[in-house]
């Protein structure tokens, strides 16, 4: 088997790499982050079976046409860097997707459960999306072009969280821990607002069971997320109290994500029994006290 990664140096797809090191699966990796290819590429070197081209997703593609499978992980992710880049947003994200459907090959398509917006209830993926930013937007869209191809899979996965090659910093779990850890306080705004957590780790489990189990999975739209990751800010940070001594300090303020809700994940987890997991941010506590 033959598949193509894109954006594999990022933060999931180093975590998929990894996971593939030395498989029989021919990894064809793509990404045009100079960052990333300066600071990971070089690991991933020594495996026979992963080549890497730096590539622009935008470009024509036609030479990667010869996959079985696409992975299509490169995106502007984050609505503070997509209200940042909107122009670089809707050609990465909107743009980009056209051109892997051009390839018209099984694709395997990251979207976001912040398409959800606002709905202030648990939902399962036959709630209409309402997304309230520009990311959320772009992604709803990506999802409309997938769509249109013969065979495909939508992912709609939580906030990720967790220690890979590449770590985070803007994530809420690792932003609030990182606080609490150097400025032992925390300001917290929208206390009692439902928030979704699934570490990288799951993400790339799941994208291998993807590429082994596509025909199971294959034209449906799923959340992707455990039912221990739904929980409230206020929640979390209850959690990071339990590891470290820390002050809270509630603010007003506006999440311009808006996001607030409980997510259904009973349809993947129908297909995919090593879904759940607990909600884990010692190692992250403890990552942050040694930097």
């Amino acid at each position: 088997m033959k598949i193509l990664i894109t954006g594999g140096l990022g933060y999931i797809g180093c975590e998929l790499l990894y996971r593939l090191k030395n498989t029989n699966i021919e990894v064809i990796v793509i990404d045009n982050s100079s960052d990333a290819i300066l600071s990971r590429l070089g690991f991933f070197t020594r495996f026979d079976n992963i080549k890497f081209k730096k590539y622009d997703i935008c470009d024509d593609l036609s030479i990667f046409t010869d996959v079985d499978i696409i992975i299509h992980l490169a995106a502007i992710v984050g609505y503070l860097i997509c209200d940042q880049q909107p122009h670089e947003t809707n050609r990465t994200n909107i743009d980009g997707v056209k051109n892997i459907a051009k390839l018209n090959k099984p694709t395997i398509f990251f979207s976001t459960g912040s398409v959800y917006g606002s709905i202030g209830d648990t939902c399962n993926e036959t709630i209409s999306p309402n997304p309230q930013t520009l990311y959320a937007e772009t992604k709803l869209e990506g999802e409309k072009i997938i769509k249109m191809l013969s065979n495909y899979i939508i992912y709609r996965p939580a906030t990720a969280y967790g220690l890979s090659f590449k770590v985070r910093h803007d994530l809420l779990i690792h932003t609030l821990c990182n606080d609490a850890v150097n400025n032992q306080h925390i300001k917290l705004y929208k206390p009692n607002v439902n928030r979704s957590f699934y570490s990288v780790h799951k993400l790339a489990e799941l994208c291998e069971f993807s590429i082994n189990n596509f025909d199971l999975l294959k034209n449906n739209t799923y959340n992707v997320g455990s039912i221990n990751g739904n929980i409230t800010k206020q929640e979390l940070v209850d959690k990071i109290k339990q590891y470290i001594d820390v002050e809270i300090d509630l603010v007003k303020g506006e999440d311009r994500d808006k996001r607030n809700y409980n997510v259904d994940y009973s349809k993947l987890k129908n297909k995919w029994d090593a879904m759940d997991e607990s909600l884990n941010i010692k190692k992250i506590i403890n990552y942050y006290k040694n930097i």
